[in-house]
């Protein structure tokens, strides 16, 4: 999900956010928020609104992704670009390309994903290996793209489909696709309820490790 709230808007816009946020949590769903926040969370002192954003992702458990300033320019340097989730778990790695398409850079997140196809005689998987990953020189080799190239088309879906080609290729030399193949049946006793309660206790796991609070250690022992 993306958002975007402009420097000068009222602060009730985070309203609506911090709304969606508790039905998406109510649905029990790994979830992404990023965008442009206008909430600088690198401050040394929190802003009124940078405050309410703040507290939105302790209420709910989020993490926030980024941790390099995001828009830099001769008078001040902020981290307003952001990326919050409530599995930062399934996140391998996340952070900034200071490319010259704006005074904002890019923010990512590469996200653990298997693309599953199945044929009549067993399971393949096919999925990005992260093992020897650079994130330096990823992001070395991201900014060396000729990105004004999608500029050259008025049709946003042709600017997004080169704007796309330049990233890919980046990915598919940095994190290669391999196949694998998988059990042919999966354990009948592993049912969707049942992942559920999993994730919950593996993100009770996580919160656990973190604070090293009693009360969250014994939450994660029920739940196990």
């Amino acid at each position: 999900m993306t958002w975007y709230r402009s420097p000068d808007a009222s602060i009730d816009l985070l309203r609506p956010l911090e709304k969606l946020i508790g039905k998406l949590e109510s649905e029990n769903i790994e979830y992404y928020v990023l965008g442009d926040l206008n909430c600088n969370m690198a401050a040394p002192k929190f802003d009124y609104s940078t405050n309410i954003l703040f507290n939105i992702a302790e209420v709910y458990s989020l993490d926030q992704l980024i941790t390099e300033y995001t828009r830099i320019n001769d008078k001040s340097s902020t981290l307003i670009d952001l990326i919050f989730t409530n599995t930062p778990d399934r996140v391998v790695c996340s952070g900034v390309s200071h490319i010259g398409i704006s005074d904002h850079s890019l923010v990512y997140a590469f996200r653990i994903v298997s693309m599953e196809s199945t044929t009549n005689k067993h399971t393949t998987l096919r999925y990005r290996k992260f093992k020897n990953f650079n994130s330096d020189h990823f992001r070395s080799d991201i900014c060396q793209q000729d990105w004004s190239n999608p500029e050259n088309y008025s049709d946003p879906n042709l600017m997004w489909a080169a704007w796309k080609q330049l990233f890919l290729e980046c990915v598919k030399k940095h994190a290669t696709l391999h196949v694998k193949r998988a059990r042919a049946s999966k354990s009948p006793w592993i049912t969707p309820y049942l992942k559920i309660r999993m994730h919950d206790r593996d993100i009770l796991k996580l919160k656990t490790s973190r604070s090293k609070n009693a009360s969250d250690w014994l939450q994660f022992k029920v739940a196990r």
